[in-house]
């Protein structure tokens, strides 16, 4: 009896392999969106040991009560955010770099963080803005460009300057700017961008020539100084030339390097999106499905790596070329897997058609000693359920009565502010409470919502947060001492303890107070 139930089972458990196999055959590879899930997280780590580089730093000013240095590191943490694409936090912290440095009058810092904000305007497509900001500033870099730092600011502020009127099709000021950009340049190795504005201008200047030529020639420099990024914007501006002049068969072979080169190179700009979609345009009427099927799946990877780091591609843009890949998917994969698909089929019906004659054997043989046995299984299961439940509702009650106690037990623990002692540890705990230590761990657990020493820090730190509001004169301690007065063994511990609870480092919630 027991040998026929282990036998069907095993069937039923091959039937079910043997099903989940078909219905994987047409799943292949990971999808776009776990690959940039990845890369994001692959990146994390870095990211927050910067940002705590640069919050040390800052804590280090202001303890200092050094203003010129606190400007430029939270220029430096605006960079930081404008490189990580938190424009949000970017332009907050080149605001206060810029308040700052108006305090203290230092015009360096003052226009740097101003041109910080340009570039954050920029990204946010407020081009107006930007431009707007940088002009404010040029004259003043251009006062003091005998300094290494401001002449590079300059030069900076010109070139964008050049390509943003250049791209509003102001071509008169970019032109001009472009101009100063080029004469300040020569036989230094900052020429190839000012030639590469040059050509940008001459493109909307619908000069395509010339402006071949000449992106040509700052691209031969960029690829000599491994500026890969502008030489495969470049790349696409030649590519677009050609595509303007109706050249299609040429320009496809730039925007294919474009695609490559950025997946290679890992390059994620926002203007690379046009090659993209050129080599999906191209495609869809000149390319078979297996092409078809690359270049939009391109696409689709670099808008989802796009949305990770930037939140900017619109789901229009993205659904856009969802439905075409799958349509695109499907047909290729029914030209290549017609025919495996139909042998598949029929093995499996073959192998179900076997397997339900050796089951209806089986099962018609052992049938009525399966009844038996079920029933006798039924009656135990009926009797255990019984006893279970008497069980139950006696731990129930148990579990209340103990709660009960270990609530109230707590409740005293935090008006004594037994918490306070830095030495205090859950087996004191254990102790005050005259318990189990894996019972006390549990109801932590499950009263709180968080692990001992969790709720140990959240009690300081609530505590320390109730003295700032009774004592003003409290916020006057330094870091270690008001560590000390909470608790804590270590001025990381404390600090880490009061980030993860406020938000904020302590340093910098004192300062808001």
């Amino acid at each position: 009896m027991l040998r026929f139930i282990i036998s069907e089972n095993r069937f039923l458990k091959f039937i079910t392999v043997i099903l989940f196999i078909f219905s994987s055959i047409n799943m292949f590879g990971k999808t776009q969106n776990d690959k940039a899930e990845f890369l994001r997280q692959k990146n994390n780590d870095l990211v927050e040991e910067n940002l705590r580089i640069i919050d040390s730093t800052i804590s280090t000013a202001y303890r200092l009560n050094d203003k010129v240095a606190l400007s430029e590191a939270y220029i430096e943490k605006g960079n930081y955010f404008l490189e990580q694409r938190n424009y949000n936090n970017a332009l907050k912290n080149f605001t206060i770099s810029k308040q700052l440095s108006t305090e203290i009058k230092d015009d360096f810092t003052f226009y740097s963080s101003l041109v910080g904000i340009a570039k954050t305007k920029e990204s946010l497509h407020e081009t107006n803005e930007s431009i707007t900001l940088y002009e404010t500033s040029l004259p003043y870099f251009e006062k003091h460009k005998h300094q290494p730092k401001s002449f590079s600011i300059y030069l900076s502020i010109l070139g964008k300057l050049s390509y943003l009127y250049s791209k509003t099709n102001h071509l008169n000021k970019s032109d001009y700017y472009n101009k100063i950009e080029l004469s300040e340049t020569v036989d230094t190795a900052n020429y190839q961008y000012a030639l590469k504005n040059k050509g940008i201008i001459d493109f909307y200047k619908k000069d395509y020539n010339s402006a071949f030529n000449t992106l040509k020639k700052a691209q031969q420099a960029f690829w000599k100084q491994n500026d890969i990024k502008w030489y495969v914007i470049s790349e696409q501006f030649l590519g677009e030339i050609l595509y303007q002049q109706k050249r299609n068969k040429e320009a496809i072979q730039y925007f294919e390097n474009v695609v490559e080169f950025s997946k290679q190179y890992k390059i994620l700009d926002e203007e690379l999106r046009l090659s993209y979609e050129r080599v999906v345009e191209y495609n869809e009427k000149y390319g078979n499905n297996r092409d078809k099927l690359l270049s939009v799946n391109n696409l689709l990877s670099f808008d989802s790596l796009f949305y990770v780091a930037d939140h900017t591609v619109l789901k229009p843009n993205l659904e856009k070329y969802e439905n075409t890949f799958l349509k695109t998917e499907r047909n290729l994969l029914k030209e290549k897997n017609q025919n495996f698909k139909k042998t598949s089929f029929f093995g499996l019906v073959a192998i179900l058609i076997f397997g339900g004659i050796v089951f209806y054997k089986m099962n018609q043989k052992h049938q009525k000693k399966k009844n038996y046995l079920q029933k006798c299984l039924d009656e135990i299961m009926i009797i255990e359920a019984d006893i279970k439940e008497e069980n139950q509702v006696e731990k129930t009650k148990f579990e209340v009565e103990i709660d009960e106690d270990f609530e109230q037990s707590l409740q005293i623990f935090e008006e004594q502010k037994l918490f306070l002692n830095p030495k205090f540890s859950l087996n004191d705990l254990v102790l005050e409470l005259n318990a189990n230590r894996t019972i006390v761990s549990n109801y932590i657990n499950r009263s709180r919502s968080k692990n001992f020493n969790q709720y140990i820090n959240e009690l300081r730190i609530n505590h320390l947060l109730k003295r700032f509001a009774d004592e003003p004169n409290l916020k006057k301690y330094t870091i270690d001492a008001l560590a000390e007065e909470t608790g804590f063994n270590s001025r990381k511990t404390f600090s880490d303890a009061f980030l993860e609870h406020t938000g904020f480092r302590p340093s910098n919630y004192i300062k808001f107070l």
